[in-house]
């Protein structure tokens, strides 16, 4: 039934196809035309709309320094023509307002010197000079600026490496991680100084160290501090390591004279790991096993025993045994 009411649907000549064409483009050139008239009548009307317009800043006052995030940006109320309009719409690239921070006279909340606000009424005619003249200036939002200064000073901080890194298991590190130099001067806000321990380190992710590592480190940035350097020379050198055993007599610490203790037995073993540089530094004159009179209850048979003057260089410890019998007798 379809087929048959197509093939008796009249055909549309050639040339009358070729018409209608010329006619319909002919109409869409013209449609054409008249939008962009109608455009352009548009762009050459005036309108008021808010935009986004960047801040910077400059001559800050050298005793005090502002903390925190200073505003970036205003909201400004303008009137201008559409073309000024979509200019700043398509390309948003404005030249950003400079504010002269030491000709700014700032309102300080109940005498606060460290808290200060403007309203931005007053920095009107500061703000339209700075504008293309074919923006009008209504209105600035928001409608204050708060501000937060703190007094400028210096110190000398330490720094601390960021490194993550293995130790090959036939290794030790000798001396630590050394830094050159191991502090820097710093120079920023009071507020942040007063707290501050240490300066760390950009992150470095070494490995496994099997051999000597040397490097210059950059130094990672704070916000509102400064350094009076930015990398130091950082260096990671390893020995091989030895187990050292020694045996440690008891000795019985808070002792009353009328009294006399005698352990069983009467020494430990004490096993170490130590870096061959610092072998000679272990002995039994420096670390001493103990046992504290006062520890012992009423009763007890037996008793703890401690190490002490441990080095910290050594790389792990053991001693045996950590619990002795004794004999107590009156002298």
């Amino acid at each position: 039934m379809e087929n048959g009411f197509l093939q008796h649907w009249p055909k549309v000549p050639e040339g009358q196809k070729l018409q209608l064409r010329k006619k319909v483009q002919l109409y869409s050139v013209f449609l054409l035309i008249s939008v962009f008239i109608w455009f352009l009548n548009a762009l050459s009307k005036s309108y008021t709309t808010e935009i986004a317009y960047p801040l910077t800043y400059e001559n800050f006052p050298q005793d005090r320094i502002f903390v925190g995030e200073l505003p970036d940006q205003l909201n400004l109320r303008v009137n201008a023509n559409g073309y000024a309009i979509l200019r700043y719409q398509v390309f948003r690239n404005p030249v950003p307002i400079n504010f002269n921070v030491s000709a700014i006279s700032f309102n300080r909340p109940g005498g606060d010197s460290t808290r200060a606000y403007i309203l931005t009424r007053y920095l009107r005619d500061q703000v339209s000079r700075q504008l293309p003249s074919e923006l009008q200036l209504l209105e600035i939002k928001p409608d204050t600026l708060y501000f937060q200064f703190a007094k400028s000073t210096t110190r000398k901080v330490a720094i601390e490496p960021d490194f993550n890194f293995e130790v090959d298991k036939q290794f030790t590190i000798r001396d630590g991680i050394r830094m050159d130099p191991d502090s820097v001067l710093v120079t920023g806000p009071d507020v942040i100084l007063d707290t501050l321990q240490r300066i760390y380190t950009e992150h470095r992710e070494l490995g496994q160290l099997s051999k000597n590592f040397s490097d210059k480190v950059r130094l990672k940035e704070v916000p509102d501090l400064q350094y009076n350097r930015s990398r130091v020379s950082c260096s990671i050198e390893l020995e091989r390591f030895t187990e050292v055993q020694l045996t440690l007599p008891i000795q019985v610490l808070n002792l009353p004279d009328t009294i006399s203790l005698q352990t069983f037995p009467s020494r430990v073993r004490f096993t170490c790991n130590v870096g061959l540089s610092k072998y000679d530094r272990v002995n039994n004159n420096v670390i001493r096993a103990v046992v504290d009179y006062h520890e012992i209850g009423e009763g007890s048979k037996m008793a703890d025993v401690h190490v002490q003057n441990v080095p910290v260089f050594l790389l792990g410890y053991e001693y045996y045994p950590k619990t002795v019998e004794f004999l107590k007798s009156r002298k």
